[in-house]
């Protein structure tokens, strides 16, 4: 075979490759109407709502809950959505300025909205459905949630970043497999990995947190949006949206 046979037939990109196809998603991502954009934010806020209710079903065994979690980067990746940790790797267009920095912004916030009323629907469905009438299963997300809310900010932030690390590269190597099977193993080994540690993920605490408060009045927008939200996104910008695409940037188009 020659070289562009072998290209050919490869069953993935080469890291380079990947780079250049996130630069290509951004720029599709920034040029989607508001309208699809928040659509597929909110279905993927509900798809990791989802993952993260598996976890919390199958909360007593720890290897088991974290192997379920990635369920959720598995569907929107294969059937589309907008993810905010993953929308952070949008960062190498804007290093190469192939999108505009407004963009950029604009289409990060609207994603972490849309992500947000995702997983609060996906939570007050699960509410009406009686599910949390199971009095274990309301001990276990207020547990969580509480354990969420202690946590001082610089030990969220750290947690973010560690998370963000793995998850951005889940959809990287996603992007890297062009077949389904290899698509599905890219996300759950990294995705895995963070739910196993325990870091902080800011849409799956999009669900948990607002699940949370339709059971503790304690629990509120307030003090879950400054003492989770805020940092867990912090973290996870600098994770996914500075560390990893500045790094590989200056790897890959730097000379």
């Amino acid at each position: 075979l020659n070289e562009g046979e072998i290209k050919l037939s490869s069953i993935s990109l080469t890291p380079k490759e990947t780079a250049e196809a996130l630069i290509k998603a951004a720029q599709n991502k920034v040029a989607m109407t508001v309208q699809k954009r928040l659509l597929m934010s909110i279905m993927a806020g509900m798809y990791i709502a989802l993952g993260a209710q598996g976890f919390i079903v199958t909360f007593d065994n720890t290897f088991i809950r974290a192997a379920v979690f990635p369920v959720g980067l598995m569907l929107i990746v294969l059937v589309g959505g907008e993810l905010f940790t993953g929308n952070c790797l949008m960062t190498f267009a804007l290093l190469q300025k192939e999108i505009k920095a407004s963009n950029y912004a604009s289409t990060l916030l609207q994603v972490l909205a849309g992500n947000f009323i995702g997983g609060a629907l996906t939570a007050g469905l699960l509410y009406l459905g009686g599910i949390y009438n199971n009095p274990v299963m309301a001990e276990r997300i207020i547990q969580i949630a509480e354990a969420k809310l202690s946590l001082p900010f610089m030990q969220v932030v750290s947690k973010g970043i560690l998370c963000n690390i793995l998850v951005s590269l889940a959809v990287w190597f996603s992007i890297t497999s062009k077949d389904t099977t290899g698509k599905i193993l890219g996300c759950w080994f990294p995705v895995m990995l963070f739910v196993l540690c325990g870091y902080e993920h800011v849409v799956a605490n999009m669900f948990y947190l607002p699940m949370a408060s339709l059971l503790d009045s304690s629990i509120n927008i307030v003090n879950m949006t400054i003492k989770s939200l805020i940092p867990a996104a912090i973290g996870n910008y600098i994770g996914g949206g500075l560390l990893i695409p500045f790094i590989y940037n200056i790897v890959y188009f730097k000379d």
